[in-house]
């Protein structure tokens, strides 16, 4: 039971900490990307991009199927959440 009681109050700091960062109408797949996105970008220069391949083979990722992963990319990029280099349709992705 104890470990149920900590998984409850790290779900409601989760919780608390996407109402603040403004994520909560955000999907599960979309939280899940920004996540890894974040996770993944931590690690490159600030000129570098990550590419979908990465992105989709991170672990929180990785589940998603194909179809629900790229509907959370393309609204990640309508919702202005990610942006892509300039020229390039698709492929890699920043943080904005």
């Amino acid at each position: 039971m104890v470990q149920l009681e900590q998984y409850a109050v790290l779900k409601s700091m989760l919780h608390a900490m996407e109402q603040d960062l403004g994520l909560t109408k955000l999907s599960s797949s979309e939280k899940a990307i920004l996540s890894a996105m974040s996770s993944l970008q931590g690690a490159l220069e600030a000129s570098e991009y990550v590419s979908s391949r990465s992105l989709k083979s991170h672990p929180l990722c990785a589940s998603l199927p194909n179809p629900t992963f790229f509907r959370g990319l393309a609204s990640l990029l309508d919702k202005q959440y990610l942006v892509l280099p300039e020229g390039r349709s698709k492929g890699v992705y920043r943080l904005k």
